[in-house]
């Protein structure tokens, strides 16, 4: 390529996505760029000479009224041909253009598609690797480019041409040595990147810049500097809290408004920091009144690295969401330098030392060549090498745990990467931090160890408290997984195997003095027996269990108490057998890991990371070991054993899992009576006016609490509905009661465009409302989105946040956490009320030891649990003081049960329950919703 190359930035728009089953273009865009300039624009629509799909019409907003008289594709396929001719042909997901584009040539008689091709979806996964998403609209509105008209195909090629340039610049003004690395791995892409990264390449080599500023190149990786800033003692300013009204709004106006009820929670915070007497306090904050400010602040100018204060919330997101927002939006706003840090397991960074090592391997397929350019681009942009920056939403990929943060197997100050390892830089930059941000799960887990990176700590604040007691459950939680087991054995592999363990290790054997051969060889030999065993284990305990299955159940997933004291003797024999394989596998491992050790001066980098590699592969075998005894073969009255398995394919999901029935007791002793102050705050703690029901789930006794007054006028913002003569689900079959749900949908839906959420209770009837939404006719044209069908969370969030007259279904997280102000989300559609299923054998324990100690299980723990959600669930629709919505309840028995009454009580104040009519909520809806509050 040079200068005077012409690419060709196409898009078009299509009935679907197949030539052979009459699918055709009905829009054709392209821009024209030479010299890194726009040039010349060509578009035209297509008559597809057959009915376009209403979801397409929805979609792009071309009808077949609309190009009843546009040409024929016949009539401008030579045009188009011409145009291309010589290009370079650039796309947005080339794959499906190009090949579309070139099928319909052939069909019109011309040759097919030859030309050179480069897709700028792979190009921005590879040059802007913490984007979050890579559909042509969001990465317009991150990179701020203006598309005026999405899904259409003359200002889809116009915005493409722009990112493609964008692109350009971008790796241009990488360091060399980068573009280098990405050179070498770009045979691996797909069609001609590697054409297009090699020219840009020759190009930098003839006029070289310097390294940009901040940047060091080490071993042939750039990648950036970090820097630790610690606070100065000796001329520290002097923090002192705004205790006045005014004072607090001089910090907050105009960025942000400060309401009473926040500035009530940040002086009830503050006393507790200050107060003599340590105490423990709850406090409920309800959705907006600033509940995070409402502890940060207090928080920000009490805290010191000596004295550090510890702030936990519920997920890793939400953690990076503390840290990166709401600490740097604080920091604008107070005049000292708040010392913060992120606080959360190894596994989280990338570990150098390893990557180096990885790149010397050969790729053997495009993913990992993908994975492997885009962390060349990260590393010179991150200071922290925390792979959540790179947004993925699945890790699971094998690459992932070859570039993982492990630790050392001996002393990390051998790592070559050692001055520069990120995940020892978390470690110093916590040390010397005020406010320290972790998650539940890593303090759960923190709490549990002998050797804790958090010591002695005196102040925590917990955020999402409500969760906590959850995280404890499973944090303490044993699961033995079949299928993890299968994945060990294969990466312990064969001697045959030279890319397996055993196999590189036989190789390293020959470098040692010490005799490790004959171990490795009977390593194999246990592992091949350990297998054989378990498949048949396996296989018999599935057999156990479709014996405790009532013939005429069927689920997508299966949950089989286990008793120990009832059936261990059946099992005795076999899981004695494979813990004594299992512990053969692990005693031989360890001691040639030994052997090996002691001579590591004998071997590379990389080959120490096999070493290292196979007693990691060791180290999760002994701990699977660990948990298939404590399951089989240990007895605790306090413990429930359960088996779960999917009906699709029950051997490879098949799990068993051990668990405590009460948490509570952990929480006490490792956590509420260690810690003199605690902080725990949430939207929906409280139960029927009392607390009572948290403080049992984490063992709280003595404790203050604190009711926040919603800033929200339920009576007026929301209206919510229970509709006339709803059927009991279980009066009704499966089909008949997803019929029932999606027969109310139509009937929301009518008159209205508004985005819809259905929460649901269990994801069986979700699927199947699913299935029945996508061949109704009155629902063509929306878009319908579901949980575990329609993406990642995070996806199916933003796509439904920018859709019009969209449905989400959704059932767990989507209780909660989903923030959708303003039109985003007008009506919610509660479709069961939220009671977990008294049949899952957690749940099934923990209410037989309720009954044993004279507690009524239903009150005592069902009926706030299922309260607490339906709270949650409203709270996902009103979000600001200026929303409106309606909240439909398909379930009559929060009007005409003893215990829907009991939940009545715990809405909010002002919220009035409304009997409808079907045939009346279409017109009452509208009504309500285009009013003026």
């Amino acid at each position: 390529m040079d200068e005077m190359t012409t690419y060709a930035v196409v898009d078009i728009e299509t009935t679907g996505g197949n030539v052979q089953s009459g699918d055709r273009i009905i829009q054709f865009g392209c821009a024209l760029i030479e010299n890194d300039q726009i040039v010349h624009q060509f578009a035209t629509d297509v008559n597809p000479l057959r009915s376009i799909p209403k979801e397409i019409e929805h979609l792009t907003g071309i009808s077949n009224q609309s190009i009843a008289h546009a040409p024929y594709f016949e009539d401008v396929a030579a045009t188009i041909y011409n145009l291309l001719d010589g290009c370079i042909f650039v796309a947005h997901n080339i794959q499906f253009d190009y090949h579309f584009l070139s099928e319909e040539f052939v069909r019109c008689g011309l040759p097919p598609l030859t030309l050179k091709g480069i897709d700028t979806v792979e190009l921005a996964q590879i040059l802007l690797p913490t984007e979050p998403s890579f559909t042509l609209n969001d990465l317009m509105n991150s990179q701020n480019i203006v598309h005026k008209n999405p899904h259409q195909a003359d200002s889809d090629a116009y915005a493409t041409a722009e990112l493609f340039l964008l692109l350009k610049q971008t790796l241009k003004s990488l360091p060399l040595v980068t573009v280098e690395k990405l050179a070498a791995i770009a045979p691996n892409c797909t069609m001609d990147t590697e054409i297009f990264i090699r020219s840009n390449l020759k190009e930098m080599k003839q006029q070289i810049t310097d390294l940009p500023e901040g940047l060091m190149i080490k071993k042939g990786l750039a990648i950036r500097q970090k820097e630790v800033s610690f606070e100065q003692h000796v001329h520290r300013e002097i923090k002192e809290y705004p205790q006045g009204q005014q004072e607090k709004a001089n910090l907050f106006q105009p960025r942000f408004e400060l309401r009473k009820t926040q500035i009530e929670m940040m002086d009830a915070v503050q006393q507790s920091f200050v107060s003599d007497k340590k105490e423990h306090m709850i406090i409920e904050a309800p959705t907006g009144i600033g509940k995070t400010f409402g502890y940060l602040l207090p928080a920000v100018y009490n805290a010191s690295s000596e004295d550090p204060i510890v702030i936990s919330t519920f997920t890793t997101l939400l953690q990076q969401q503390l840290f990166h927002k709401d600490l740097a939006q604080l920091q604008e706003m107070i005049s000292f330098p708040i010392q913060a840090a992120i606080l959360k397991s190894k596994s989280h960074y990338i570990h150098l030392s390893k990557f180096e090592s990885l790149l010397k391997e050969p790729i053997m397929q495009k993913l990992e060549a993908i994975y492997q350019m885009r962390i060349l681009v990260w590393l010179t942009q991150t200071e922290t090498g925390d792979l959540d920056e790179l947004n993925l939403t699945n890790y699971n990929q094998p690459f992932w745990s070859k570039i993982r943060h492990r630790g050392w197997l001996g002393n990390e100050t051998e790592d070559d990467w050692y001055e520069e390892d990120f995940f020892l830089h978390a470690q110093k930059l916590v040390q010397h931090a005020g406010i320290i941000v972790t998650n539940h799960a890593y303090l759960c887990h923190d709490l549990q160890k002998e050797d804790k990176r958090l010591k002695n700590f005196q102040r925590l604040i917990v955020d999402e408290a409500h969760h906590l007691s959850e995280v404890a459950q499973q944090s303490t939680s044993q699961i033995f997984r079949y299928y993890y087991l299968q994945k060990l054995f294969k990466w312990l592999g064969k001697k045959e195997d030279k890319s397996s363990l055993i196999g590189q290790l036989t190789i390293l054997a020959d470098k040692t003095t010490a005799s490790i051969t004959h171990q490795l060889e009977n390593i194999e030999m246990s592992v091949y027996f350990l297998t054989e065993a378990l498949s048949a284990f396996v296989d018999e305990l599935l057999q156990f269990c479709w014996e405790h299955i009532p013939q005429d159940d069927y689920k997508d997933r299966y949950d089989i108490l286990y008793d120990r004291e009832e059936h261990a003797v059946r099992f005795k024999r076999t899981t004695k057998k494979i813990l004594s394989l299992m512990n053969e596998v692990s005693y031989l491992g360890f001691e040639a890991v030994a052997a090996l050790f002691n001579e590591r001066e004998r071997f590379t980098q990389t080959e120490l990371h096999v070493i290292t590699d196979f007693y990691d592969c060791l180290t999760d075998l002994k701990k699977q070991q660990d948990i298939f005894d404590a399951v089989f073969q240990q007895s605790d009255e306090q413990e429930v054993t359960w088996f779960s398995f999917a009906e699709k394919s029950p051997k490879n999901s098949f799990a068993a899992q051990q668990s405590y029935v009460f948490n509570s007791h952990f929480l006490k002793e490792q956590l509420v009576d260690k810690v003199p102050t605690i902080i725990y705050t949430g939207a929906t703690l409280e139960v029927d006016g009392s607390f009572d029901y948290f403080q049992n789930q984490i063992g709280e006794t003595n404790v203050h609490t604190l009711k926040l007054d919603s800033p929200y006028d339920y009576g007026k913002q929301v209206k919510f509905w229970v509709p006339e003569g709803v059927k009991p689900v279980k009066s009704m079959t499966k089909k008949r009661y997803a019929q029932m749900i999606v027969q109310y949908l139509s009937t929301i839906c009518k008159n209205s465009d508004e985005n819809l959420l259905v929460l649901f209770t269990a994801f069986e009837p979700l699927h199947d409302v699913y299935e029945q939404l996508q061949r109704k006719s009155d629902f063509f044209g929306r878009e319908i989105l579901a949980q575990g069908l329609s993406g990642s969370r995070e996806r199916i969030l933003k796509r439904f946040f920018r859709s019009q007259g969209g449905i989400l279904l959704g059932a767990d997280s989507f209780w909660e956490g989903v923030d959708l102000p303003g039109k985003a989300l007008s009506i919610l559609v509660v479709t069961r009320l939220p009671f977990e299923s008294p049949e899952r054998p957690y749940v099934k324990a923990k209410h037989y030891w309720m009954k044993k100690n004279h507690l009524n299980p239903f009150y005592v723990d069902t009926l706030p649990k299922a309260t607490l959600r339906l709270k949650q669930g409203l709270g996902r629709l009103v979000r600001s003081p200026s929303d409106k919505g309606v909240f439909i309840v398909l379930d009559e028995r929060l009007l005409y049960s003893n215990f829907g009454k009991l939940m009545q009580r715990s809405l909010p104040q002002g919220m009035k329950i409304e009997e409808i009519a079907e045939e009346k909520m279409e017109s009452e809806l509208s009504k309500f919703l285009t009013d003026d509050l």
